[in-house]
């Protein structure tokens, strides 16, 4: 028995601190990968912009010069005709240099300086333009000019149908000034700057005139250059690549964006400092910090749970039942120290939800810590649950249901998983299902959506099966009767093979895919069984690879006659206030994130709420105010919990002050010594609202009021005060939606939608104020109860 709570807390070490770290990073490392896509992309759109500029400048000079060398008097050859003409399109046309007539053997005349001497038949662009092509040639020294210019070169054909051979070509001359233009006007933030490059790597245009070529000295390519990170890049822009990559240049990290031209063989890059793109993740990384801090501090508890029971190993087997108190008090503590922190992060997460004045870019972020804490939650209670379960310290807390709408709630959030999948699900319930039962509604629930969604997430086409029957009816007592259930869920999924069979129902155990293995903790099955064993049962299973599996259980369930009086509890509308007099409520709490959270809760119903950082503080203004109700924590400085119920309890004029401890410690040791300090009752963190609130109206015997018409409060008297409006629900399709997002845990989509039903018709305020309520609670439970109550009216 030893050995295996030392193996289940190596398991638990283990495999928290591995899914916690690689959930973290890999959350992280995904937006941040995205966030950082698009930053680049408009990064590079800059560059396009630049080019498409460049492209589209070039294609219609290159239009211009082949309709000139398509004229007759181009094509004639004669200077003395051409000259007169061509010089009147350079003053019309007002882009070109000058124009160009080259006889096939390489002389020239141009409007510039007429007939030349020189000789052009050994540069490129004259070569290609002879061979029947038309082309742009890289920026050049021209020999008539001496200044840097670019040829846009096309072959001059003649009329002569028997002749395919040009008989010249003709070219008109640009400056490189256009071009520069536009590549100096390309910029992404301060300190960036663009350059241009030709076919051999040289430099068009670039800041560094060291790097251009002069009528001295030609410019040197960057792909000769000791500069390994410009010698790569010039590399890739000369194979006319594109992308954008982050290097060290000018001895600092920056990103280079690089795009070729299609009309000529040069290209374009963008040089950009690496802060003025991922200073724009900022935020992204303070919520990285505040997970991986969130991260740390489990790997560190949990470092000491291993540390703490290798020691204890070396002790002898007498020490054992001491050990185990040790574990529980250190589990207790763990929970205060996780739980207290998400209770104000999730608290003031949702607050900042609520807020108008919060833009939508950055609702977005306080999402993702809302979902990551949540996350985080789920996992603690599982591990807590998987604990106690282990110590025999969980107990069940059955209460009287109507069962067959209990079955229906789930079955309609296993439909909705179901349909994202493109499967079928199929509920067969008998006909002699008991109307009313007495369980423990949560543990059940816990246990069938576990083995549905286990079902769902493992078929990827068929069925899931899901059969209630009543196989036997037991007589308890003269007033008690029993029923023998028996729940099956078959799917036609992947199947178990067998030796997978003997591990599935160990802690931190996936078997399957694992594109299925990460959507689950592995502990789903675990808890499940040792649940299913509590209600004094067990979890059979069979399965066949390929074809599926079925999981089902056998447990006996009392019948339970006054189910009705107990669900009228949870009924009664939204609470907007109380009766009589006002309260004072007393909130003692070292963390500021615990009090806000209570103030904001409280507040608006019309209590005064006062606040004190420590048991110390909190004597003091308990006895110079004398409120009506203290709400106080164990664990704080200069005077903790149980010492400040003491000296209340033995202070005049306040001795029987009521007194609601409020913990993060979960386990009935701490409750039970809270209680018997002189404590009234005991309040788990995270603070439910709805556990809140009654427990307000047990200790303060208030009588709350709820929302009401104009006219139902004129009409009211006092005996009727807490009845509520008639809630008005929306259509079926809105209340499927929201089952779907409440399944889902998406309370933020759910509060947005509360928002717009109240928007959209007055009928739906009562509604819309109730769903909000419990959307606040963060409990999916309640709010899935709500909305099957209204989906039946």
């Amino acid at each position: 028995m030893y050995s295996s709570r030392n193996l289940l807390i190596r398991f638990i070490l283990g495999g928290t601190t591995l899914l916690v770290s690689i959930s973290a990073y890999f959350s992280y490392q995904a937006a941040r990968k995205i966030t950082l896509q698009d930053l680049r992309g408009k990064a590079f759109l800059e560059v396009q912009r630049g080019v498409d500029e460049i492209e589209e400048w070039l294609h219609i000079r290159k239009v211009e010069v082949q309709t000139l060398a398509h004229t007759s008097t181009v094509r004639s050859l004669n200077w003395s005709i051409a000259e007169p003409y061509l010089k009147s399109e350079v003053e019309r046309i007002d882009e070109f240099f000058f124009f160009q007539i080259v006889t096939p053997d390489g002389s020239y005349f141009n409007t510039k300086i007429g007939r030349s001497n020189k000789n052009i038949k050994d540069r490129n662009y004259f070569q290609k333009a002879l061979a029947g092509k038309s082309n742009i040639s890289d920026p050049f020294i021209s020999r008539s000019t001496g200044i840097p210019l670019i040829a846009i070169a096309t072959p001059i054909w003649s009329d002569s149908p028997t002749n395919r051979s040009p008989i010249g070509v003709f070219h008109g001359n640009v400056k490189v000034d256009r071009i520069a233009k536009v590549v100096n006007s390309l910029r992404y933030g301060k300190n960036s700057y663009a350059f241009a490059l030709n076919s051999q790597g040289e430099a068009i245009v670039y800041p560094n005139s060291t790097l251009m070529s002069t009528l001295e000295k030609p410019a040197p390519s960057l792909l000769k250059i000791p500069d390994r990170n410009l010698n790569a890049i010039a590399q890739q822009m000369v194979k006319k690549q594109q992308g954008i990559q982050l290097m060290e240049i000018d001895g600092t990290k920056k990103y280079v964006a690089y795009v070729p031209l299609q009309e000529a063989n040069w290209s374009v890059a963008l040089v950009i400092p690496r802060q003025n793109i991922e200073s724009r993740l900022q935020f992204l990384d303070l919520i990285a910090l505040i997970v991986g801090g969130l991260t740390a501090i489990i790997v560190t508890v949990l470092w000491q749970v291993q540390a703490f029971e290798q020691a204890q190993l070396k002790k002898s087997k007498a020490a054992a039942d001491t050990a185990n108190r040790a574990k529980s008090e250190f589990l207790a503590n763990m929970s205060h120290e996780l739980r207290t922190p998400l209770n104000g992060i999730l608290g003031c997460a949702q607050i900042l939800l609520r807020s108008k004045a919060l833009p939508e870019s950055e609702q977005y972020h306080v999402n993702i810590i809302e979902q990551c804490g949540s996350h985080l939650l789920t996992l603690i209670n599982d591990i807590l649950d998987l604990s106690k379960i282990e110590a025999r310290k969980l107990e069940l807390n059955p209460q009287d249901v109507h069962f067959p709408s209990f079955l229906q709630g789930i079955v309609e959030i296993c439909q909705i998983r179901a349909e994202q999948k493109g499967i079928l699900f199929v509920y067969e319930p008998t006909s002699n299902l008991p109307t009313g039962v007495h369980v423990d509604v949560k543990r059940l629930r816990q246990v069938l959506l576990n083995l549905l969604g286990n079902a769902i997430k493992f078929t990827d086409e068929g069925k899931v099966n899901f059969e209630v029957e009543v196989i036997d009816r037991l007589t308890a007592d003269e007033q008690t009767e029993k029923y023998r259930i028996h729940f099956s869920v078959k799917d036609t999924g992947i199947g178990i093979t067998p030796t997978q069979l003997g591990s599935i129902f160990l802690p931190f155990e996936q078997v399957g895919e694992k594109k299925h293995q990460i959507e689950g903790t592995g502990l789903g099955l675990a808890i499940t069984r040792q649940l299913v064993q509590m209600m004094g049962s067990d979890i059979q299973v069979k399965s066949e690879i390929g074809q599926g599996s079925t999981f089902w259980f056998e447990i006996a369930i009392a019948q339970a006659n006054e189910w009705v009086q107990s669900a009228m509890a949870v009924s009664k509308g939204q609470i907007i206030g109380f009766a009589g007099r006002p309260r004072t409520i007393l909130m003692v709490d070292d963390r500021w994130e615990n009090r806000t959270v209570i103030t904001n809760l409280l507040q608006p119903l019309g209590f005064k709420v006062v606040e004190a950082s420590n048991g110390k503080e909190g004597l003091e203004k308990a006895i110079a105010l004398k409120p009506d109700l203290v709400i106080t924590d164990l664990l704080m400085p200069e005077m903790d919990g149980f010492e400040l119920i003491k000296h209340l309890r033995h202070t005049p004029d306040i001795h029987d002050i009521k007194i609601i401890v409020s913990s993060a410690s979960v386990f009935e040791a701490d409750q039970h010594r809270s209680l018997q300090a002189g404590g009234d009752t005991f309040l788990s963190k995270p603070v439910q609202a709805n556990e809140l609130l009654h427990q307000l109206e047990c200790n303060l015997g208030l009588t709350w009021i709820y929302q009401q018409s104009e006219e139902q409060k004129i009409n009211s008297s006092p005996t009727t005060l807490d009845t509520p409006d008639k809630l008005t629900p929306p259509s079926p399709d809105v209340l499927q939606e929201l089952m779907n997002l409440a399944s889902k845990g998406n309370f933020n989509d759910i509060l947005k939608w509360a928002d717009k039903l109240e928007e959209t018709d007055a009928k739906f305020t009562l509604f819309a104020n109730q769903l909000r309520q419990l959307a606040r609670q963060f409990d999916e439970d309640l709010i899935l109860n709500f909305l099957s109550e209204n989906s039946k009216d």
